[in-house]
């Protein structure tokens, strides 16, 4: 329940700013966003990834597109295939690719 409260306050916050919604795919190489939510991904998969701190509220870097999505969240960097990164939903001022 307490992520829900979390993914609720972090896309209300980001709508409210004028952010719109779309997948980590979206993002341009360097832009940054906020985690909104991890649509679609199975507990497996939603688990790994709030372990390693890709959580609702927190702050991505997309550093890298090809041959990986590498993000920064925080200290950590991590390198995502295009699905993974795809059921990362995030909320960007005007860093999503058209």
């Amino acid at each position: 329940m307490h992520t829900r409260r979390a993914r609720q306050r972090a896309g209300i916050a980001a709508r409210a700013a004028g952010m719109s919604d779309a997948p980590l795919t979206r993002l341009r190489t360097g832009g940054r966003a906020r985690v909104v939510s991890l649509e679609g991904a199975t507990e497996r998969e939603r688990s790994k990834l709030m372990a390693l701190g890709v959580l609702p509220g927190e702050e991505v870097r997309l550093l890298q597109r090809f041959p990986s999505f590498v993000i920064r969240i925080g200290y950590t960097q991590l390198a995502l295939d295009r699905e993974t990164a795809a059921v990362i939903v995030v909320a960007s001022p005007g860093h999503v690719a058209g």
